[in-house]
């Protein structure tokens, strides 16, 4: 597998664990990661380790009687560069999160853009950085709220 198929694959692998409702495989995902969530009424300077970025998803996210958000999360225009050691990797892309909730149709709940970096260690890559620039927001109720511990003064 490529480099650039493996980044893809670890990009996505992070949408399915959230789409699924696992935010424990999410924190373990970026477990070496900082994960800096940029949007309109959060505050969250830099979220580190696999504990601290679990509790963050599992207070923001809203999950239905089944354990799931409910929604899919679909990347598109994905950009990936890889630096000339092949050890560091960045990335960006669109992200669109559609969400049918119990009781209302199908919509378009988020969209936005993660900038992403990555580091290659012994043969496998893994996100150093993950922020996710919220553009767009669309009945964002029934799939985030802004808990205490994370709202803006």
């Amino acid at each position: 597998m490529s480099d650039y198929e493996a980044i893809r694959n670890l990009c996505a692998e992070y949408t399915f664990r959230l789409d699924d409702g696992d935010f424990a495989g999410v924190g373990e995902l970026l477990r070496d990661a900082v994960l800096r969530p940029a949007m309109a009424g959060v505050r969250a300077a830099g979220l580190r380790g696999s504990d601290e970025i679990e509790n963050f998803y599992r207070l923001q996210v809203i999950t239905y009687k089944n354990g799931k958000p409910m929604t899919r999360h679909l990347l598109n225009n994905h950009s990936i560069t890889i630096d000339d050691t092949a050890t560091e990797a960045s990335s960006r892309c669109y992200f669109t999160v559609l969400q049918r909730p119990p009781g209302l149709p199908y919509q378009i709940v988020v969209g936005g853009q993660y900038f992403d970096r990555f580091l290659k260690r012994d043969g496998a890559w893994s996100f150093a950085e993950k922020v996710i620039q919220v553009d767009h927001l669309n009945a964002i109720e029934h799939h985030f709220r802004i808990s205490d511990g994370h709202a803006q003064p």
